[in-house]
């Protein structure tokens, strides 16, 4: 008996269990409700920390049976299907305490992604600004941040006392030098004759200024220097000479307190056969730091009026013989092959030439020499048509040289000894003993001459 009863109040459930428990429609709504929410993508954030989690079992309440009212059960209406885009519009809610889904302007203290095409609107403003056009149109325009050009002071003429800097002379603006006056341009001179130049800075007695290069026979002015000669044999890259009255030497001093190198003896183009050579000798001493050359020659004399022994200082000169130091050169070497010649001697020392040839007593000319290939003499022919061209002397050297030194802006003396006149051009047989006989004979007038020019300037 006491069994039974004892069954019967455990079977029996408790009035407070009762009042909890709910009904089997309240039941089947919250089941439908947790349905839908689970069928909720979540973020892939939320998914892990859930998963970490493990979920609690769910306590299924006792079913208690209800007595029928006779009343219809009301439904819970089904929950409205989720796009993806409320799905994403939920995300953004959500993130934006954690700093997702902000805006990069929005994002205080982070740095912007490396590589992003976003910009702040600090960039924007300091970069860019709003321009209003005249039909009311604004434009969004880059700002220019370069520094405006300074403004120019007005210029004014010469004879204007206006602010302002006055007009100059263009052309005497852009000339490279002055009229009368040359400007030295040695260019690749000094590379090309580096050998030859080192060697005489070692042998020179001094580091000449003035450079004498002379003729046929006329090696004894050469011993105004008290140097030791160095032979051209012994300089790198100097041909020998083979010409009679050349001895071929080159011998350095000072004169008239002028450091002055003398070389006795040149090369011919005949013998060389190279106007390169010819000039090898004249670009070395450029190199060396000449600054003036006189360059001397036994010609013979084509104006009537000239007599043996007369010293022509050369106004002038024209070149026959066919070539030139240029000829074959780059255009665009340094310096350039393209050369003004329309001065190429001194014309300063021309004009204190006849006063310094009325000091030292020597009948002085002044003329035009004309230059032969050679060796052969000219004809008579040949010599009335040089005179009838302006030709007052002819020779077979020297225009050479004087070009290569015109090329390099260097003032040249040009001194034509007259080694025979015209009419024993026509009665006598000419050799190149005799020529060099007679530089020989008049070469202490040429020593007296050279000195006064080197004392003149």
């Amino acid at each position: 008996m006491d069994d039974l009863q004892q069954n019967e109040k455990e079977d029996k459930p408790e009035a407070s269990d009762i009042s909890r428990a709910e009904s089997p429609a309240q039941a089947e709504s919250a089941r439908k409700t947790r349905a839908a929410k689970r069928a909720i993508a979540r973020p892939a954030t939320l998914r892990r920390k859930r998963s970490s989690i493990a979920p609690a079992a769910p306590q299924e309440a006792a079913p208690v049976e209800e007595a029928s009212t006779g009343e219809e059960e009301t439904s819970t209406p089904e929950p409205k299907p989720r796009s993806q885009w409320d799905d994403k519009e939920e995300r953004t809610q959500r993130g934006r305490g954690r700093g997702r889904g902000k805006k990069p302007q929005e994002r205080a203290g982070r740095p912007q992604a490396k590589g992003s095409f976003r910009k702040t609107d600090a960039w924007d403003e300091e970069k860019f600004e709003i321009k209003s056009l005249p039909d009311g149109t604004q434009l969004k325009v880059k700002r220019n941040t370069e520094p405006a050009p300074a403004r120019r002071p007005p210029r004014r003429r010469g004879d204007d006392s206006g602010p302002g800097p006055a007009v100059v002379d263009l052309d005497e603006y852009f000339s490279p030098f002055k009229a009368g006056e040359r400007k030295i341009n040695l260019g690749t001179l000094t590379a090309q004759n580096r050998r030859a130049v080192t060697y005489l800075k070692r042998h020179l007695d001094v580091r000449p200024k003035v450079a004498v290069i002379l003729g046929s026979g006329l090696h004894p002015v050469a011993e105004l220097a008290t140097g030791e000669p160095v032979p051209y044999s012994k300089i790198p890259g100097f041909m020998e000479t083979q010409a009679k009255g050349h001895p071929g030497q080159a011998r350095s001093g000072e004169v008239e307190g002028v450091p002055t190198i003398f070389m006795e003896g040149r090369l011919h183009y005949y013998e060389t056969m190279s106007m390169k050579e010819v000039v090898r000798p004249v670009r070395t001493l450029l190199a060396l730091g000449v600054e003036y050359i006189i360059l001397t020659t036994a010609a013979g004399g084509l104006n009537p009026s000239f007599r043996a022994g007369d010293v022509m200082f050369i106004t002038d000169h024209i070149n026959l013989m066919g070539d030139n130091p240029f000829f074959g050169e780059n255009p665009n070497s340094d310096p350039s092959p393209f050369v003004d010649v329309s001065e190429v001697y001194d014309q300063k020392m021309i004009s204190q030439s006849e006063r310094i040839c009325r000091r030292i007593r020597i009948r002085r000319r002044e003329g035009v020499l004309a230059a032969m290939r050679g060796p052969v003499y000219e004809t008579p022919a040949e010599r009335a048509w040089l005179h009838s061209l302006g030709a007052d002397a002819v020779c077979m050297s020297l225009a050479p040289e004087a070009l290569a030194a015109a090329a390099a802006g260097v003032p040249v003396t040009g001194l034509a000894l007259i080694a025979n006149d015209a009419a024993s051009m026509k009665s006598r047989v000419l050799t190149h003993e005799a020529v060099a006989q007679a530089g020989l004979t008049y070469a202490e007038e040429m020593k007296r001459l050279v000195k006064a020019i080197l004392g003149a300037r």
